[in-house]
C-alpha cells in the first residue's frame, strides 16, 4: 500500500503490469523488493471481490484493505478505512517512482531524510522500517 500511494497516489497503479510505453512501477528498483506473491494475492481477492459485488470495489480500496488487515493479522492495531479509491489507468514512470520511493539501500540518513518530506516524523520512519522488517 505505502509502494502504491507515495508514487501518484493511492490508485492500484504499482499492479499495473508494463506495457510498450514502458516498465511499470513494480519493475522500478524500490519495488522489487515486493513479492510476486502479493500481487497474486491481491488479484485473487480482486476476482473474488468482482464476483461478488461487480466491479464498484476499485482495486486501490482492495490493496488498502488488505493491508490493514495485515497489520491486524499480525497483531497491530484494526482502524478504519475511507473507501472510494477510483484506480489509476497508468503506472507512474520509473523516474518518478525513483524520484518518490527511498531505495531499499537508503540508510538511516537518508530515509530520515527522504521521508520527512513526506511528512513522516522519526518515529513513523521507525514504524515503516518495522513493517518492511515484518512484511
Amino acid at each position: 500500500h505505502f509502494h502504491d500511494c507515495f508514487v501518484q497516489g493511492c490508485d492500484g497503479s504499482v499492479l499495473l503490469d508494463g506495457s510498450a510505453s514502458g516498465p511499470s512501477e513494480k519493475d522500478a528498483p524500490p519495488n522489487l523488493s515486493l513479492r510476486a506473491q502479493a500481487f497474486v494475492i491481491i488479484e485473487n481477492l480482486r476476482r473474488l471481490v468482482h464476483n461478488a459485488c461487480g466491479r464498484i470495489v476499485s482495486c486501490s480500496d482492495i490493496t488498502a484493505l488488505a493491508a490493514r488487515d495485515a497489520v491486524l493479522l499480525s497483531g497491530g492495531p484494526n482502524y478504519s478505512i475511507p473507501l472510494g479509491r477510483r484506480d489509476g489507468l497508468t503506472f507512474a514512470t520509473r523516474n518518478a517512482t525513483l524520484a518518490n520511493l527511498p531505495p531499499p539501500s537508503a540508510n538511516t540518513t537518508t530515509l530520515l531524510n527522504s521521508l520527512s518530506q513526506k511528512g513522516f516524523t522519526p518515529t513513523d520512519v521507525v514504524a515503516l522500517s518495522g513493517a518492511h522488517t515484518l512484511g
